[in-house]
C-alpha cells in the first residue's frame, strides 16, 4: 500500500513537471536583437524582423535555401549559394564557373512552381511584381534593381544575411583592383577627354546608363571618367536605361573614348554594321582617333563585384591596347 502511494505521487510530480515545462515561454528577444522562436514546425529555427519596402516581414535569422530570382552574383560575392537562381542570372559570364549545384528556375513566367520545388526559405526579388504569390511559398524579400550603387547593395545584403564583414572585405579588394587599374592608365585617357558607352539594337541606339550595366560603373565611378555634358544627367540616372538617341543626333552624345556593344536579336548585328560603315559613324572623333572599343555583351552585362572586375581587367586592357595603337 505505500509502494503504491509512493509511485503515485511520483508520477504526479512528474506529470506536474511536464505540464510546468510546456507553458514556459521563451524570453522575449532572446537569441539577439528582433529574434525570436520561429514557431513553424518546418525550419524549427530562430526569426526575426526586417524591414523592406514592403513593410515589415519576419525571416529566418539565418536562411539556408535561398532562392533568388536576381542578385545572384551578390551572392556568390558574399560567399552565399542559393538553391535556385533566375535563369539570366545563371548565364552571366563570369559566374559560370561558381554556380554549380544551384537549380536555374527560370524567368518569372515559370518560376513560381520551379521556386515552389525547391521549398526555400527565403526568396529574393528586384520587384515586387506578383509579391502576393511568391511570398506565400517563403518570406519575400524585395530589392528594387538598380535603384543603389552596387557597395550599397552588397552592404544591405550583407545585413541581410548576417555577411557584413564578408561585404566590407569584397568591397576593400575591389578597391585595390581599382587602384592598380588606375595607376596603369594614368595620362591614357587626357584631362577634359570624355568616355562614353553605347548599345546598337535593332531599332534603338542607347548611349547606357550606370543602371544598365555594361561596365558603365568602372568607368564613371571607380575610374572617375567623365560623360559628354549633353549625358552628364542622362547616364548618372538612377534606375534609368540611359538614352535611346536617333542616329542623327549620335555626333552630339559621342564621347572621345567610345565604348560600344551590339544586341544582336532581331537584325541588331545587321544594323551595327550598317552603321560602323556609314560615312556619319566615320566621322565621329573617337573613330577617326581609334578610340572605339568593342565590348562582348555577354561579358559585360552583369553589374555585381565579381563581374566588374573582370571588366574592370578588359575595359584596361582595351584601353591601354588602344593608346599603344596610337603611338
Amino acid at each position: 500500500m505505500q509502494l503504491r502511494t509512493w509511485m503515485s505521487g511520483l508520477l504526479i510530480a512528474v506529470l506536474l513537471l511536464l505540464d510546468a515545462g510546456c507553458g514556459t515561454e521563451r524570453p522575449e528577444g532572446d537569441g539577439g536583437p528582433e529574434q525570436s522562436a520561429n514557431s513553424s514546425g518546418d525550419s524549427g529555427g530562430a526569426t526575426r524582423k526586417y524591414e523592406t519596402i514592403k513593410g515589415v516581414i519576419e525571416i529566418p535569422a539565418q536562411p539556408e535555401r535561398i532562392v533568388a530570382t536576381q542578385y545572384l552574383g551578390h551572392l556568390l560575392t558574399l560567399g552565399v549559394k542559393p538553391v535556385g537562381a533566375g535563369g539570366a542570372s545563371m548565364k552571366q559570364y563570369f559566374l559560370k564557373d561558381r554556380i554549380e549545384g544551384i537549380v536555374d528556375i527560370g524567368d518569372d513566367a515559370s518560376a513560381l512552381e520551379a521556386i515552389a520545388s525547391l521549398e526555400p526559405d527565403l526568396i529574393i526579388r528586384p520587384s515586387d511584381k506578383n509579391y502576393e504569390q511568391f511570398s506565400k511559398i517563403a518570406p519575400t524579400i524585395v530589392i528594387p534593381w538598380g535603384q543603389k550603387d552596387v557597395y550599397e547593395e552588397l552592404r544591405d545584403f550583407g545585413d541581410l544575411l548576417g555577411k557584413s564583414k564578408e561585404a566590407e572585405a569584397a568591397i576593400a579588394h575591389f578597391e585595390s583592383k581599382v587602384a592598380e587599374a588606375k595607376k596603369k592608365l594614368e595620362g591614357v585617357v587626357a584631362p577634359g577627354e570624355t568616355v562614353g558607352v553605347y548599345e546598337i539594337w535593332a531599332k534603338s541606339f542607347w548611349a547606357v546608363s550606370e543602371s544598365f550595366g555594361r561596365g558603365t560603373r568602372n568607368l564613371y565611378t571607380s575610374l572617375g571618367y567623365r560623360p559628354p555634358d549633353s549625358l552628364k544627367d542622362i547616364v548618372r540616372k538612377r534606375g534609368s536605361s540611359g538614352l535611346d538617341m536617333s542616329l542623327e543626333t549620335l555626333p552630339q552624345y559621342a564621347a572621345d573614348h567610345m565604348f560600344v556593344s551590339v544586341y544582336a536579336a532581331d537584325g541588331g548585328d545587321k544594323r551595327a554594321e550598317d552603321i560602323m560603315n556609314s560615312e556619319l559613324w566615320k566621322s565621329l572623333p573617337a573613330v577617326k582617333n581609334g578610340r572605339v572599343y568593342r565590348l562582348n555583351i555577354d561579358q559585360f552585362a552583369a553589374g555585381d563585384l565579381i563581374s566588374l572586375e573582370k571588366q574592370l581587367e578588359l575595359q584596361t586592357e582595351m584601353l591601354l591596347s588602344g593608346a599603344s595603337k596610337r603611338k
